[in-house]
């Protein structure tokens, strides 16, 4: 058997770091959204995801939770993937739970 080379070890050190590092931020992005919803007393994770769910049936492949420009509050943008791989954009207000925007990705 073969003994890997450097530039082979190298470059599974890097994927390793990438994979850990994307885990990392997604757990803090996690911690972030939760520390706004508990202090602007905005609607849950889980609800804006049912929420989207119920617009677009499918897996959420993807969840943010940005400011509305012009100080609109706070909007949750739920990404849907259904099984024929269309994806979906879906805004969602994140204090009244209203949908804003459905748009095809």
């Amino acid at each position: 058997m073969q003994q890997p080379n450097k530039i082979t070890l190298a470059a599974l050190f890097a994927s390793a770091l990438t994979v850990s590092t994307s885990v990392v931020m997604a757990d803090d992005d996690m911690h972030s959204m939760q520390e706004k919803v508990d202090t602007f007393g905005l609607i849950s994770v889980e609800d804006a995801k049912n929420i989207a769910l119920k617009a677009k049936s499918g897996i959420v492949d993807d969840i943010e939770l940005d400011g509305i420009d012009n100080g609109g509050g706070w909007e949750y943008e739920v990404e849907v993937v259904q099984e024929d791989g269309t994806e979906w954009d879906i805004d969602i207000h994140a204090k009244t739970g209203e949908i804003r925007k459905v748009e095809r990705d």
